[in-house]
């Protein structure tokens, strides 16, 4: 491990306060005999009997299990459920494209055919998924719509998001394209892209489904992106979940589960690969289906939904959700790139291709003269716009950002320190003079590690690549307001010579 690796490892242990909790003999959760038999017996409840077991190259497991025993039928409004095997139809005028032939489709799930017929894939929980659901208060949970801005260290959640105005008529379902990303995230964090379905119910009440990938390491222990599904009557206060965590959506598809691996992921400024998630009604029977592609992974019952949610959503909204449990800094979302005006759509994540469905069952697609509305709620860390780059597309959305700290510290923080200053007009940094208008820095603390030096080298080219080494700064750029506004942005900080 290079000593650039050991101080962002130290740095993460830090802001996570595992370094003191060992310290302090708290580095684990201790429980009871009868807390632990608890968690016993929720397993055998949750675990269904299993056919077969399919473990992926990530170590998921998943059970194949009786589709007519599956979690979803614990549910109270469905045991007397009949079971969905097939849509009625797929929405008109809605088909897979790819922005260009750099772009790839990505296909997902198990390789030769998946689970036995009568059989479909649940992911299998473990002691530990209940054990860190216990520490953590939205474990397995969605993105409740009217979370607050986390300014001033409030809140656990950011929104970079583009949503449709309640119209006169019910949306009846929702398509797009999404690029996939991994972004970086540590633990009690996660980072989605999604596409999301909501009623107009008061915010306690609201209705929502939403779809498309997430990183999440605490729910998939991995830090790769994963298909992600939830679902809520009340903004996710007592009811909804990840996935099948509860008992609610109902799995069809034997070889493609919700919590499915994703991979690999788009490459910045080069091959995007992407997925296609709808979301849609069916006019015969009612339940909203999730379709991946053209494949019907699975449905959510009529039954489980009350207000007009049932029948139909208001609004709809496309793009990318972090959570943070008061860990710091927040994490990345999307590419980790800030989208820019006339952008091309490699550098950030984009959703393209969106489309509203009808009662008819006929997908229209969102022009950039539809009305609507973008939602920041932390425009320094996230950022959202639009742009007509993506071949064959109207139009897309372009969101993302790097995340970082975002409390102020009375104190200041030590976030790089001065090596020396040139007075050698022949002193070389990299093989370059450094001149007299130049200090050398030594990054203590790389708060925007995708900000741009001002001078690239062979092995730097973000402050990122930096950390704990020594780059050339401009002597002028020395100031606190350009420290603040160019380099690590919005922290208290102090300097030292």
């Amino acid at each position: 491990m290079s000593l650039k690796e050991m101080f962002l490892v130290l740095f993460l242990l830090l802001s996570l306060g595992i370094i003191g909790n060992i310290a302090e003999g708290r580095g684990s959760i201790s429980m009871s005999k009868e807390e632990d038999l608890e968690l016993e017996r929720q397993l055998k409840i949750i675990n269904k009997p299993a056919v077969k077991t399919i473990k992926t190259r990530y170590g998921q497991v998943f059970s194949c299990v009786d589709i007519n025993k599956q979690p979803a039928f614990d549910h109270p409004l469905l045991k007397n459920h009949k079971i969905q095997m097939s849509l009625g139809s797929l929405p008109k005028g809605i088909k897979d494209k790819k922005a260009s032939s750099l772009d790839v489709s990505l296909k997902i799930g198990f390789k030769n055919g998946g689970c036995p017929l009568g059989t479909v894939p649940i992911r299998r929980i473990k002691k530990e998924d209940l054990i860190r659901a216990k520490s953590s208060p939205n474990f397995g949970k969605g993105y409740p719509s009217n979370a607050l801005s986390p300014s001033n260290g409030q809140g656990h959640f950011n929104f970079a998001l583009q949503s449709t105005l309640k119209g006169d008529g019910g949306v009846y379902g929702s398509r797009a394209v999404l690029n996939v990303w991994e972004p970086k995230i540590i633990a009690k964090q996660n980072s989605a892209a999604l596409v999301i379905l909501l009623d107009a119910s008061p915010s306690e009440q609201r209705h929502a489904i939403q779809a498309g990938w997430m990183v999440n390491n605490d729910f998939y222990n991995d830090f790769h992106p994963h298909l992600y599904t939830g679902w809520t009557n009340d903004n996710f206060g007592k009811t909804g979940c990840h996935d099948v965590l509860c008992s609610g959506f109902v799995q069809i598809s034997k070889h493609i589960p919700v919590g499915a691996s994703i991979t690999p992921s788009s490459v910045y400024n080069g091959t995007q690969h992407y997925i296609t998630v709808t979301v849609y009604k069916d006019p015969a029977s009612k339940d909203w289906w999730l379709l991946y592609g053209e494949e019907r992974v699975g449905y959510w019952p009529k039954a489980i939904f009350n207000s007009t949610f049932a029948d139909y959503a208001d609004f709809l909204q496309w793009g990318g959700v972090v959570y943070n449990d008061g860990v710091l800094p927040w994490p990345e979302m999307g590419s980790g790139h800030m989208p820019e005006v006339g952008q091309e759509y490699r550098k950030s994540s984009y959703i393209g291709g969106m489309q509203f469905i009808d009662e008819d069952g006929n997908g229209h697609s969102i022009k950039l003269e539809t009305p609507r509305e973008m939602i920041r709620t932390s425009p320094s860390c996230y950022q959202i716009g639009v742009t007509e780059k993506v071949p064959g597309e109207a139009y897309a959305i372009l969101f993302g950002g790097p995340g970082y700290l975002i409390e102020h510290s009375n104190e200041g923080v030590e976030v790089a320190h001065i090596i020396r200053k040139s007075v050698d007009l022949t002193h070389l940094d990299n093989g370059q003079p450094l001149g007299q208008f130049f200090t050398e820095v030594q990054i203590t603390v790389a708060l925007q590690p995708k900000e741009p030096l001002i001078r690239e080298s062979e092995l730097n080219e973000f402050i990122g690549d930096a950390l704990g080494g020594e780059i050339a700064w401009p002597s002028f750029l020395m100031s606190p307001e350009y420290l603040i506004d160019i380099v690590f942005m919005f922290l208290t900080y102090s300097v030292r010579s």
